[in-house]
């Protein structure tokens, strides 16, 4: 029989942050694009105001890569930004940079509802696949109710986000899409990732007993010979 797969549980997933200043680096990548794209957007329209945020997500992405990030990761930022350039330029309004940011929430929160209502949490193949959640937990039904609640909050989460992007869209706020995008919906996401992770990591923990430490129950047990052993004496 092969021993439990528990090294996998201490794995910590790619990109996320492990320090304050990780966290801080996030932030100011998260920012950075979208207020370039507000302020060059104001003076010379949303054409120059695309192409000046995706200059500052390639300026952002070099720095990742010089701090030793991996380039996958790197890259995915990079697209996602140059997505929301060229659906600002395709569209020729302001608002749709933020045209993409709809598509990911809806899509995020239909691929929660569905694999809830099919049984298969998201989460857990997401976690599965990162090495979060250790292969010796397939078919626990513990580790299958955890996932449906992380997926369920999911799906809370992309639609807390989804309510004000549609209804500020739809006033064609660029400076609300703005600052509900940079301030409130990417950093939710960071920390539900978080959060996510150390959920995952806190069950899959090896209990203290499995690793040997005896139980209160043991000690009694050892220790009742010397007690019986006392008794003998004593009655001599």
């Amino acid at each position: 029989m092969s021993e439990p797969d528990t090294g996998k549980a201490y794995k910590v997933a790619p990109g996320l942050p492990r320090r304050p200043a990780d966290i801080a680096h996030h932030i100011v990548d998260a920012v950075g694009p979208p207020a370039a794209f507000l302020v060059a957007e104001s003076r010379w329209g949303p054409v120059h105001g695309a192409l000046v945020a995706f200059l500052v997500a390639l300026v952002a992405a070099a720095f990742r890569r010089h701090r030793g990030e991996p380039l996958f990761l790197v890259t995915v930022s990079a697209s996602i930004v140059a997505f929301h350039s060229v659906s600002a330029i395709a569209f020729g309004e302001g608002r749709a940079f933020y045209f993409p940011e709809l598509v990911i929430n809806a899509a995020g929160l239909a691929v929660c509802v569905t694999t809830l209502v099919t049984t298969r949490p998201i989460t857990e193949t997401v976690c599965r696949r990162a090495g979060i959640e250790p292969g010796s937990t397939a078919g626990d039904p513990a580790a299958r109710r955890r996932h449906r609640r992380l997926t369920a909050a999911w799906a809370v989460l992309w639609t807390t986000h989804l309510v004000p992007l549609v209804y500020l869209y739809g006033l064609d706020s660029v400076v609300g899409l703005t600052l509900i995008s940079a301030f409130f919906t990417k950093p939710t996401m960071l920390a539900m990732a978080v959060l996510t992770v150390v959920v995952v990591r806190r069950a899959v923990r090896p209990h203290p007993k499995a690793q040997g430490a005896p139980s209160a129950r043991d000690m009694a047990a050892a220790a009742s010979p010397d007690r019986t052993a006392l008794h003998e004496k004593d009655a001599s």
